[in-house]
């Protein structure tokens, strides 16, 4: 490795110090006040939230040359997307610990999360409100790890359209991806409307694999050249060739719109609607696949490291009305009503199927997964300020689930909630948010969350703020019910399944999940430049994680409360307009993990995350951007013990030109991982340096 990616983590709490003046003595341009919604359910000025929120604005957006949701995130500071885009982590918590919210509403989708990233077109977001640690007093179970409320470009009057395409592929023409995307956005005063629509079309990304194919014999697992059944050693290959694909082969379509009536200037009423339909295939290597030949105890023999091919098809309608009214100058009434339903096929083929001894791939078929989860939820908020010292917002939340599923037999749950909170301006230059949350889930008890917080702005150019909260996730459908063979070949048995045939013969009880955050920060800054420090703890009780039980043939994956944790962190951040045409940003964050059971670090979380953007604007109509982002090592899985993937650090270059001769006109440009930085085939791979191009337009 260059000597460059070892020296990032350094040099970003340096650069921090010597991008800040002195914070009691510096008087410059105050900065405009920017409204936020997502930390307290009511609009804020981010400068007077307790809680940490990062926004990624309209501005930020355009810069990144973003496609999707996946480019926007994994370019921000502070926040890990794994290569295999799959998951995302805020604080050390992944994807199944955050809640994704669209316009405020909840997205229904995987329990993992795991495709979200790419099912949003960057042309239909205003803005991203990331609300990082607990939120449970706001948002309820689920919001262990933090929020991101993807906030979309609202009806306006008058009209406006957008159009956005792009196309990229990496130095050799694999991993191809083409997206498009149109936005109109327009009507009257009392009408408005906006529309949207979004492709994607991506090619896989391959690297060439052999496998090492085993069979079982004895409780040992050998070469199928030397298993004593005739069918498995004259059938099996010892090894298989196969390109495993680290990014699927995927087409994404999307279509959604929304109509707003302004009956009075009180009153607003809305209609929108969201369709998504997707396909994904991709290569891998099971770590076991059935063959037809019969072994013992009437099972049959299982062979490992088999390629196999899953495919994916996905379905989701969305449906939302909402009333917003302001019955009097100090109430504003929110009531939401949104309907979502999601309907997944998926199914997985060995490639070798008639080496296993099938007759046609279709009969090899095998993780099958058909399955509709669809939730309706009534949303309703009250916002009070009865004086400008006060803001009052309470609300209730019914959310009713249900599923029919082949991968498990569950009924359907409810989530009834209740929330109070308290916005209280004690002093010109100090305010306190406080809170709670009741939950009652169906299935997984009832839970009381606390929230409180305060910020003093102790100096023109420093600004304090302290936040606690609670967190609290009961065990889903997944973890309590899933009864199927996984794409891996293994059988997953949720905590109350009894599969006496397949090793699992009793029932347990799953505890819901809890945290505890504790966080100081230190802020500030003006036109010129800006600081953030944040330090955090965070402690979780009851997780719940996946575990191999069971002895040989009969192994499986269940889940159980198995440990707690502990994850200490430190989040410093600034920027600095050197001159007027060029900006940098920098960010670091240092995690320090502990599975408090075992005193190991927890596994998938890289402990330095590092950011650096430079943004340079020569003329008015060029923009040059360069960003580099350093993960550190981390420990994962292995094959028989825990390994460790090391460090590795991205640098990407863009382009952006804006024809004098043509407003609203935008062609741009880049390449990303311009030194072809390897990463970790556990963590995904990166298909290398990648370039893309693109033109943007708007009227």
């Amino acid at each position: 490795m260059s000597p460059l990616p070892r020296a990032i983590p350094a040099l970003v709490p340096l650069a921090l110090c010597c991008a800040a003046p002195p914070l009691l003595a510096q008087e410059a341009p105050e900065l405009s006040a920017v409204i936020v919604t997502t930390a307290t359910r009511s609009e804020r000025d981010i400068t007077a939230t307790p809680a940490p929120i990062q926004l990624i604005d309209a501005a930020d957006i355009e810069a990144m040359g973003a496609a999707t949701l996946r480019d926007i995130l994994e370019l921000s500071s502070g926040l890990y997307v794994a290569p295999s885009g799959r998951n995302l982590q805020i604080r050390g918590l992944g994807h199944s610990d955050s809640v994704y919210l669209l316009d405020g509403r909840r997205i229904k989708g995987e329990f993992s999360n795991a495709y979200e990233l790419e099912r949003i077109s960057a042309t239909q977001i205003e803005r991203i409100e990331i609300l990082r640690g607990p939120a449970s007093v706001l948002y309820g179970a689920d919001a262990l790890g933090g929020v991101i409320n993807i906030i979309t470009r609202r009806p306006r009057s008058g009209l406006e359209i957008s159009l956005d395409a792009q196309y990229g592929a990496n130095s050799d023409g694999d991993g191809s991806r083409r997206t498009g995307a149109v936005a109109i956005r327009g009507g009257s005063e009392v009408l408005r409307y906006a529309l949207h629509a979004s492709a994607l079309r991506q090619r896989p990304y391959a690297e060439r694999e052999t496998t090492t194919v085993t069979a079982p014999q004895a409780g040992v697992q050998i070469p199928p050249s030397t298993h004593p059944n005739a069918l498995i050693r004259t059938r099996l290959k010892d090894h298989y060739t196969v390109d495993v694909d680290y990014r699927d082969q995927a087409a994404v379509d999307t279509l959604g719109g929304e109509i707003e009536v302004h009956p009075s200037a009180t009153l607003t009423l809305a209609l929108a609607f969201n369709y998504l339909q997707e396909t994904r295939e991709g290569d891998y290597v099971s770590s076991r696949y059935a063959t037809t030949v019969a072994g013992g105890g009437g099972n049959f023999i299982q062979a490992a490291n088999i390629p196999a091919r899953q495919y994916d098809d996905n379905e989701r309608r969305d449906l939302t009305a909402r009333a917003d009214w302001r019955p009097a100058d100090s109430l504003a009434l929110a009531y939401r009503l949104h309907y979502s339903r999601y309907d997944k096929d998926r199914v997985v083929y060995a490639l070798p199927w008639a080496d296993l001894g099938y007759g046609s791939r279709e009969a090899s078929a095998s993780s099958r997964n058909r399955s509709t989860l669809s939730h309706l939820i009534h949303d309703l908020t009250a916002t009070w300020r009865p004086d400008t010292a006060h803001t009052v917002v309470g609300g209730m939340e019914h959310r009713s689930n249900k599923v029919d599923s082949t991968a498990y037999d569950a009924d359907g749950r409810t989530f009834k909630s209740a929330f109070l909170q308290h916005e209280w301006q004690l002093a010109e230059r100090f305010n306190a948010v406080y809170g709670a949350r009741y939950d009652d889930v169906s299935v997984g008890g009832s839970q009381v969350s606390l929230q409180a917080g305060a910020v003093w702005q102790a100096a023109p150019l420093a600004r304090l703020r302290f936040n606690y909260a609670q967190g609290f996730k009961a065990p889903d459908d997944r973890v309590l019910y899933v009864d199927q063979t996984n794409p891996q070949g293994v059988p997953m048995l949720g905590a109350e399944v009894i599969a006496a045939a397949r090793g699992k013969t009793t029932a347990h009880a799953l505890k819901p999940e809890t945290s505890e955050t504790w966080e100081v920060g230190l802020a500030g800054g003006n036109t010129q430049w800006q600081y953030g420090l944040s330090l955090f703890r965070s402690d979780i009780e009851e997780r719940i994680e996946q575990v191999r039980e069971g002895s040989a043939p009969l192994t499986y994956n269940t889940f159980r409360n198995i440990s707690a944790a502990r994850i200490r962190g430190i989040e410093a951040e600034g920027s600095w307009r050197i001159r007027h045409n060029l900006r940098a940003r920098i960010g670091l964050t240092r995690l320090r993990t502990e599975n408090l059971d075992t005193g190991a670090r927890l596994l998938a979380t890289p402990h330095t995350l590092a950011n650096l953007s430079v943004d340079y604007t020569p003329t008015q109509h060029w923009m040059l951007q360069a960003i580099v982002r350093h993960t550190g090592s981390q420990d994962y899985s292995g094959t028989t013990a825990t390994e460790r993937a090391d460090a590795y650090t991205l640098v990407n270059l863009k382009a952006s030109y804006l024809p004098p001769s043509s407003p609203g006109l935008e062609i741009y440009g880049g390449i990303n991982n311009i030194f072809d930085e390897k990463i970790d085939t556990a963590l995904g791979s990166d298909p290398g340096p990648y370039l893309y191009a693109g033109i943007r337009y708007r009227f």
